[in-house]
């Protein structure tokens, strides 16, 4: 699950304090950043956030739907002649990233923008180092513009941009134009989904009674 995702199952858990929202997305967002967490550190509503983070992984990544779905894209990517290694990745991160896309604009959206405002506060999990790369970060995505997981070609750039780094699973650039039409022709179908998938998975991760 990606950043809406989280926040979306961290709303439903039925806390929206900026730290928890916080600390539900960020393991997504230290990778992006470069960064790494000093777990022990990671205390009160941020901590808590984290651990939702963790569940919410747990349950998600064994929703049937979702196992279905990215291996439906995957085989519609590798079909059209991307990789082994790219199109696992495309099936498994495309499907996140468009789930995504179904909550642009509400919100979810404004409370992952909360959260992104007290983004600073996770500055004491990490390394002074870690810290100031982390701030540079937070300036970079604020300054970004709007989310657009919405658009099949954006998510393709992000997915092309997120695997670059990795030589078992890079998508090559040329490529790209044919995961963003394979997305598209799949963005209904994940759609279709999303209300079942997001409510069962807050279901499992929303503490008893």
């Amino acid at each position: 699950m990606n950043i809406l995702g989280h926040t979306y199952v961290a709303l439903a858990t039925g806390r929206d304090d900026a730290d928890f929202l916080l600390g539900a997305v960020l393991p997504d967002l230290a990778p992006m950043a470069g960064v790494r967490l000093v777990r022990a550190d990671l205390d009160g509503a941020l901590g808590d956030g984290v651990r939702c983070h963790l569940r919410t992984d747990e349950a998600f990544h064994a929703h049937a739907a979702f196992r279905a779905g990215s291996a439906a894209l995957r085989r519609a990517v590798a079909g059209r002649g991307v990789a082994s290694g790219p199109a696992r990745a495309v099936g498994h991160a495309g499907w996140e990233l468009m789930l995504d896309g179904t909550l642009i604009g509400g919100e979810v959206e404004r409370a992952f923008h909360r959260a992104m405002a007290a983004g600073g506060r996770a500055a004491r999990a990490m390394t002074p180092e870690h810290g100031a790369r982390w701030a540079a970060f937070l300036d970079r995505a604020r300054s970004a513009g709007g989310l657009r997981y919405d658009e099949p070609a954006w998510v393709a750039d992000r997915l092309h941009a997120m695997l670059a780094r990795r030589p078992r699973l890079r998508l090559p650039d040329d490529q790209v134009g044919t995961v963003a039409d394979v997305l598209g022709r799949h963005a209904a179908g994940v759609s279709a989904a999303a209300p079942s998938v997001l409510d069962e998975t807050a279901r499992l991760v929303a503490p008893p009674g």
